[in-house]
């Protein structure tokens, strides 16, 4: 993460200058403060000392520079505010920049450090300006304790809660950059899962039929090759997106509605017994994210069929409300698992949580036929 405030964009898109003529021109109006409190302070017959300009000056002009050395613009401003008490007995001249000083150390240091530094500060210069002061010691020190403590509190706050927008800041980027890392694992899986399954299973009824079927099997290698060029087409879209500069999010390549009818005739190429009933269809201003959920969910539960019940009737349903879609994919009891494929386990897992980053809901598990059954609703 940046080491600048993460607020800071926003503040500069309020507020027209940047933090640095912001503090030069706060270090002019209370430079021009303590010169005018010191001329109106002095009695008609008296006359500022050679020190007192120069010191009011010097000890509110640092602080333009406070935000880049806070704890040194602090020990300015305290050592020219003693020396005015000391010099002319001025306590209001630098009490602004003192507090402005005492705030900018508990805001902008690390916050034990800053505590410690201002209210070291805060110490100083309240005893030492009761002791070199008029009035009474006891009262001259609760006053300067509260000017001095009030500004540390009201920066530590102000620090406090920039930490707590940063942290909050850093927690949504993480979770950003997880649900990133999610969407790309479930579309990896699907990508390759899919492409793979189908290609593993052409490839064994490819070898079992080259020298019984030749013609059968090469119909199974041309379905092989077809699934392979698909595979490769989508990872390279998918790899394109990553590689793009252009901060566009990942996004699945497939949003066309009509490309349910390509997974179905992909399915029964690779040798699943598959139909298809569809009521209704996409709206024109469709969300491409729900036809691309509706897209995968319906690809891996085929995918699963044909690793687990390719030779079992399934039936794919799609069912279009006026807010929703409802899929079902429903395999009966299938006669036998030859040559079967082990679950990685994150399929059922994949499509789940696609549903749900609609805001949707996705049930899958046995029937009472014996068969498999997978029902999600998509908004």
């Amino acid at each position: 993460m940046p080491d600048a405030e993460p607020t800071a964009t926003a503040r500069r898109e309020r507020w027209p200058l940047d933090q640095r003529t912001s503090d030069v021109l706060l270090a002019i109006v209370l430079t021009g403060f303590a010169v005018v409190a010191l001329a109106l302070d002095l009695d008609e017959g008296d006359a500022a000392t050679a020190l007192s300009y120069p010191l009011a000056i010097i000890a509110a002009g640092s602080l333009a520079a406070r935000r880049m050395y806070p704890a040194a613009v602090l020990a300015t401003v305290v050592a020219g505010r003693l020396l005015l008490i000391w010099d002319v007995g001025n306590e209001v001249a630098l009490a602004p920049a003192a507090a402005v000083a005492l705030y900018t150390v508990a805001r902008h240091s690390e916050r034990k450090v800053g505590l410690l530094t201002a209210t070291a500060g805060a110490l100083v210069m309240g005893v030492a300006a009761a002791a070199l002061g008029d009035e009474v010691f006891g009262r001259e020190l609760l006053g300067e304790a509260a000017q001095g403590f009030l500004p540390i509190a009201v920066g530590d706050a102000v620090r406090s809660r920039a930490d707590r927008v940063r942290d909050l800041i850093e927690s949504e980027a993480e979770a950003r950059v997880q649900a990133e890392r999610l969407r790309i694992a479930r579309d990896l899986h699907d990508v390759v899962a899919h492409g793979l399954s189908t290609i593993a299973i052409q490839s064994g009824v490819a070898a079992h039929l080259l020298d019984r079927d030749p013609n059968q099997a090469r119909e199974a290698l041309d379905v092989i090759n077809a699934t392979g060029k698909s595979s490769l087409e989508e990872l390279r879209a998918m790899v394109g997106v990553l590689r793009s500069t252009d901060g566009a999010a990942l996004r699945p390549t497939p949003t066309d509605p009509n490309d349910i009818g390509e997974l179905i005739e992909g399915a029964v190429r690779a040798g699943v017994d598959v139909s298809c009933e569809i009521s209704g269809a996409f709206p024109a201003d469709v969300n491409d994210a729900a036809v691309v959920a509706v897209h995968r969910i319906v690809q891996e539960a085929l995918t699963n069929v044909a690793r687990h019940a390719a030779a079992a009737r399934t039936v794919v349903r799609l069912d279009h409300g006026d807010h929703e879609v409802t899929v079902e994919v429903h395999n009966e009891r299938p006669p036998g698992r030859p040559g079967a494929v082990a679950s990685t386990g994150v399929g059922i897992v994949g499509m789940r949580e696609r549903a749900a980053s609609m805001g949707g809901s996705l049930d899958a598990g046995s029937t009472a036929d014996g068969g498999y059954q997978v029902v999600a609703i998509v908004p």
